[in-house]
């Protein structure tokens, strides 16, 4: 069962920003946080539930292989409309947990979904030279294709 082909809502290429830099991992959450309020997958105060996961529990919003996982709070899930992530592309890297993180993938998602977009996001990510594809496409479409395909 692929999760994105049968949500097909879960990605959408309106919710895809490439060349994008920021400070630090508080304003790239709030951008990540942003793009789903935006496309109408979360209420507003979900965007306050992601810094707060942001604050008492970083470990949990990197990944690995340059990629950033920002999301909200158990208790979060009630703003949450839609399933759905947003993908921020951040050439330059920013700074997450004494790593660095080039792809910022925002989540919002019910507990039930939490997890199967995790897994999905997970396989298409793990392999670090088909991460680093997506550090470096510039095209939105591409990116798409990329993450649907794996997906």
């Amino acid at each position: 069962d692929n999760l994105f082909m049968s949500q097909k809502n879960v990605l959408i290429k309106e919710s895809i920003q490439t060349k994008k830099s920021f400070t630090d991992n508080k304003e790239a959450t709030v951008a990540a946080g942003n793009i789903l309020f935006e496309n109408g997958y979360v209420e507003q105060e979900y965007v306050d539930s992601m810094l707060e996961k942001l604050e008492t529990q970083s470990f949990a919003t990197y990944i690995g292989n340059g990629v950033a996982i920002p999301h909200g709070m158990a208790e979060g899930s009630k703003y949450v409309k839609n399933t759905g992530i947003s993908i921020i592309q951040v050439p330059d890297g920013v700074e997450w947990n004494e790593e660095r993180a080039y792809i910022v993938v925002g989540i919002a998602a019910n507990s039930d979904d939490h997890m199967n977009v995790l897994a999905s996001l997970a396989d298409a990510i793990e392999d670090l030279e088909e991460a680093k594809k997506l550090w470096s496409e510039t095209s939105v479409d591409k990116i798409f294709d990329l993450l649907s395909e794996n997906l």
